[in-house]
C-alpha cells in the first residue's frame, strides 16, 4: 500500500526545498541587478562630475575673459551708481541767443570716495525743459578744456553736455584743477595704466574710468537732463572710454559714439607688445578688468564706430575685434587714408546719430556690406554690395575702397573703384586682375545726401 501520510510528507519536502531555491534565485537576482543599478549610478554620477566640471571651467575661463570671476575684484563695481559730490563751482558763463543760448559751468567734483578732484565742464540751454544728455571724453594726454567747444555745440543743439579731465591719462600738466594721487606720474607716461602689481585697484585707468562714470551719473542727475536718453562720445583713449563705460553702465546708455579708440588691446593695438610682455596672471587680469573688448558684451546702446583704417594706434583687428563682441545694434565706418583725425564730416555725423539715437529726430544711418565675392572667368573679382538704406534717405556714392597688402596698417594708401547700381539695395563693383593677383583688401563704403558715411567689413 502507498503510505499517503509518507508522500505527502515528500511532496512536503519537495516543495519546501523548491521554495527555499526560489528564494535564493531571486535574492540572488535581487544582488546582480542591484549591483548592476549601483554600477550604473557611479557611471552616471561620474558623468554628470565631469560636466558640472567643464561647465565649471567653461564658465571660470568665460568669465576672466568677458565677465568676471569675483564681483568684489572689478574696480569699477563700487562706482557704478555713484553720484559725486560737487566741491567748487569755479564760473557760470551765459552765451547766444534764441534757441542757442546756453550756460556753461566749470566746477570740481570729488571723485573715487574723495581721493581725487575732477575738473569738469557742462553746458545746456538756457530755456526751460529736459535735455537728452551727453558725456563727452577727451583723447590721452588731453583735458577737458579741449572738448569745451564740443560740449557747448552740443548744448546750442538742444543737449545737455559734460567733459572732465580723465585723471590717470589726461595731462597733468594742464589739468590745475584735478588733483589727487595719480597726479604724481608725469604726462605723457602711458605705464600706470597697465601697472597692476597690487592688483586691480593699483591702475591709474581706475581713477580716469571712475571720473568718466561719476561724471554720467552727476550729468545723469541734473534736473534739466532726461535720464533716459543719454549718450557718450569719445576720442582715441576717450573712445576707448566710450566703449568701456558703455559696456560698464548697461542700459543707462542709450546711444554712443566712438572715434579711433577700441578694446583688444592683445588683437592689434598699439600697446599690443606692452600687454604681451606683461606676466601671465598680470595679463590676464588686466584683460579682465581694463579691455574695454572684454566690456563690449555689456554695450547696450546703439552704438556706433567712425574708426580710421590707417590708424597707429588702434588697428583693424583690434576694431573688428570690438564691434563683434557687441550683441545690440552697431554700425561703423572706415575713413580711407585716415590716421587718428577726424573727417570733415564727423561734427555732421555725431549730430545726425544723436539727434537719431536721443531725440527721435531724422534718420538712422544706412548699412552697407558684401554679400558676395565670385571669381570671374577672366580672373577678375566681382563683389556684391547690399544696402539697407532708411526710408526718406538717398544714396550719393558708393565705392569699394582698396590697399595692396603692408605690415602696418598706417603704411597703407587705399584707392576708390566705382561701384554700379543694379537695384536700389544692391550694387556690384570689379576688382581688375591685376589687383586680384596681388591679394588686395577691400571693403565697400555708402555716403548720403546728407553726408552720412558707413562702410562694410575688411575682407
Amino acid at each position: 500500500m502507498i503510505d499517503v501520510n509518507k508522500m505527502y510528507k515528500s511532496q512536503k519536502l519537495h516543495l519546501k526545498c523548491q521554495n527555499s531555491m526560489r528564494v535564493k534565485c531571486r535574492f540572488k537576482l535581487l544582488l546582480i541587478v542591484n549591483r548592476i543599478i549601483i554600477l550604473q549610478m557611479r557611471r552616471l554620477l561620474t558623468s554628470i562630475f565631469i560636466l558640472c566640471a567643464f561647465f565649471t571651467s567653461a564658465k571660470s575661463l568665460n568669465n576672466r575673459l568677458f565677465h568676471f570671476t569675483k564681483t568684489g575684484e572689478d574696480p569699477f563695481t563700487p562706482y557704478l551708481n555713484s553720484i559725486p559730490t560737487v566741491l567748487q563751482v569755479i564760473s557760470t558763463v551765459n552765451s547766444g541767443s534764441g534757441d542757442e543760448a546756453i550756460v556753461t559751468k566749470e566746477i570740481v567734483f570729488s571723485s573715487k570716495n574723495g581721493v581725487n578732484k575732477i575738473y569738469g565742464i557742462m553746458a545746456f540751454p538756457q530755456r526751460a525743459g529736459k535735455f537728452p544728455g551727453v558725456l563727452v571724453i577727451h583723447a590721452g594726454d588731453g583735458n577737458a578744456q579741449n572738448a569745451k567747444g564740443i560740449i557747448e555745440r552740443l548744448a546750442r543743439k538742444g543737449y545737455a553736455a559734460f567733459a572732465c579731465d580723465m585723471a590717470g591719462f589726461c595731462n597733468t600738466n594742464t589739468t590745475p584743477y584735478s588733483s589727487g594721487p595719480w597726479k604724481a606720474t608725469p604726462a605723457p607716461d602711458e605705464r600706470p595704466r597697465f601697472y597692476l602689481k597690487n592688483g586691480p585697484k593699483s591702475s591709474s585707468l581706475v581713477d580716469a574710468e571712475v571720473a568718466g562714470i561719476e561724471a554720467f551719473n552727476l550729468l545723469r542727475s541734473q534736473p534739466n537732463v532726461d535720464a533716459e536718453k543719454m549718450g557718450i562720445t569719445g576720442y582715441s583713449w576717450g573712445s576707448y572710454s566710450t566703449t568701456m563705460l558703455s559696456g560698464l553702465l548697461g542700459d543707462k546708455v542709450k546711444a554712443a559714439y566712438a572715434f579711433w579708440g577700441a578694446g583688444f588691446f592683445d588683437k592689434g593695438t598699439y600697446w599690443k607688445k606692452i600687454i604681451e610682455d606683461l606676466p601671465d596672471s598680470i595679463r590676464t587680469t588686466w584683460l579682465t578688468y581694463f579691455d574695454a573688448g572684454r566690456r563690449a558684451p555689456h554695450i547696450k546702446a546703439n552704438f556706433f564706430m567712425e574708426a580710421a583704417v590707417n590708424d597707429t594706434y588702434f588697428w583693424v583687428e583690434s576694431v573688428n575685434a570690438t564691434l563683434q563682441a557687441i550683441p545690440k545694434a552697431k554700425n561703423h565706418v572706415w575713413g580711407p587714408n585716415v590716421n587718428h583725425r577726424e573727417a570733415p564730416t564727423s561734427a555732421l555725423m555725431q549730430g545726425l546719430f544723436f539727434d537719431y539715437n536721443l531725440k527721435g529726430l531724422g534718420s538712422p544711418f544706412g548699412h552697407v556690406a558684401i554679400s558676395d565675392v565670385k571669381s570671374m572667368k577672366d580672373s577678375t573679382k566681382e563683389v556684391t554690395i547690399k544696402l539697407d538704406i532708411p526710408s526718406g534717405v538717398a544714396i550719393k556714392t558708393v565705392q569699394v575702397y582698396y590697399s595692396e597688402p603692408q605690415a602696418r596698417w598706417d603704411a597703407r594708401k587705399w584707392m576708390p573703384l566705382t561701384a554700379t547700381e543694379k537695384n536700389k539695395k544692391t550694387y556690384t563693383a570689379t576688382i581688375p586682375v591685376d589687383l586680384v593677383k596681388k591679394n588686395v583688401n577691400f571693403y565697400a563704403h555708402l555716403t548720403d545726401t546728407r553726408g552720412a558715411v558707413t562702410s562694410s567689413d575688411i575682407y
